[in-house]
């Protein structure tokens, strides 16, 4: 178990909590395989996870599946048309319950092996031969739930049943969500494209916070350059979440078609959105699209990231233009991110690697410094120690 002074080994002495005179942390801090299980652990055992939008499970007894952390889960709507998470485990022997991605279970949840059966609630119902077996109460069974909470129409979860609500937790979240798609609650997934990265997942994350190596590392990147009016590129750090805004940047120049007639209105005026939270999902909205996307990046062991991108829209259908910024994103940009994202971390397994200075001006008000990094991993940090 990581304590804090192996922590303060595997970060490196020159990482400090001045993010203008600090360094970036050791290639420790993102290969060894202990800092991997305290991260499941401590940070995404804490934290809220990002899991899917309501949309996806409409109606009750619609449900979905996945992993987080390593549990397999499903998240399922009610009768009552409350959205519950449990953990996706019988309570007999522990066969998985729901192995579709997605679906509808009807009234009731039925485990395909001795067909033992739930609510929609998670509160057995019934096993064949119940009421043979001596003393046995079927009141005291229920499935293993996870605390869930929906805000701007998604879905999170978290396994701490003590766990702050996210809305107490990070109050700027959901008026900034309202903010980028005023009737964000009304979005429908259209789209959903998964990506293995053979990088860590800290890697991929900080990679996605920070701008300062948009203007050189590649054609696709230099395009999101000509996204954004870099001269009303602004950012605010608050907690949990770090907002980025700016006007949209010359349309000629954009890498997709601009959608004039239905684009996105956003309550306060900006044309290129995006909100990060803590601790592995971005939403964002880009100028002359109708779509919102979330990247989800979730760690698949210490040197792996299972990333999601999921696409959104008010009526569940792209506009053409929007499908050409979607190809942008999907097959030009986050390509470019994810080989970026691989060679660096197989940078930090070098022998020949010394952290370098991060690059943060001294009033951090520069859009392209890399106190966004910094913040990042202090809050990593805190929850490893928690």
């Amino acid at each position: 178990m990581l304590n804090h002074d192996k922590i303060a080994e595997l970060v490196g002495p020159d990482f400090t909590q001045d993010a203008t005179r600090t360094h970036a942390a050791k290639g420790s801090y993102y290969t060894d395989p202990s800092v991997h299980q305290a991260e499941l652990d401590k940070v995404f055992g804490h934290e809220w996870n990002y899991f899917c939008h309501q949309s996806q499970i409409q109606t009750a007894g619609d449900y979905k599946t996945g992993e987080v952390a390593g549990h397999r889960i499903y998240v399922i709507r009610g009768k009552d048309d409350i959205i519950r998470g449990f953990f996706n485990v019988c309570q007999h022997r522990g066969h998985e319950l729901l192995s579709a991605p997605e679906g509808n279970a009807g009234g009731s949840v039925v485990c395909p092996y001795h067909a033992w059966t739930y609510g929609l609630d998670g509160q057995l119902r019934g096993a064949p031969m119940m009421n043979e077996v001596q003393g046995y109460d079927r009141a005291k069974v229920r499935l293993s739930a996870i605390k869930t909470e929906v805000v701007g129409g998604f879905v999170f979860l978290n396994f701490d049943p003590d766990a702050q609500p996210l809305r107490e937790l990070a109050p700027e979240f959901e008026p900034i969500l309202t903010a980028m798609v005023p009737d964000v609650d009304k979005l429908q997934c259209v789209k959903v494209k998964d990506f293995d990265i053979a990088a860590n997942w800290k890697i991929v994350t900080e990679n996605f916070l920070e701008a300062y190596h948009v203007e050189f590392s590649g054609d696709a990147h230099r395009a999101l350059g000509h996204i954004i009016a870099i001269d009303s590129y602004r950012f605010t750090i608050k907690g949990r979440t770090i907002e980025y805004t700016a006007d949209g940047g010359d349309e000629a120049l954009l890498p997709y078609d601009s959608n004039q007639t239905n684009a996105f209105s956003n309550a306060r005026g900006y044309n290129f959105h995006q909100v990060f939270l803590f601790p592995h999902m971005t939403f964002s909205v880009f100028p002359g699209t109708n779509m919102m996307f979330v990247f989800n990046m979730r760690p698949n062991g210490p040197e792996r990231t299972a990333e999601e991108i999921i696409y959104f829209t008010l009526d569940g259908s792209m506009t053409a233009p929007t499908e050409t910024a979607e190809a942008y994103v999907s097959e030009s940009l986050n390509p470019e991110d994810i080989s970026l994202c691989e060679a660096v971390h197989r940078g930090l397994k070098s022998k020949g690697y010394t952290p370098g200075r991060l690059m943060v001006d001294p009033g951090m008000e520069a859009p392209w410094g890399e106190q966004f990094v910094h913040h990042f991993n202090m809050l990593n940090l805190a929850a490893l120690t928690r």
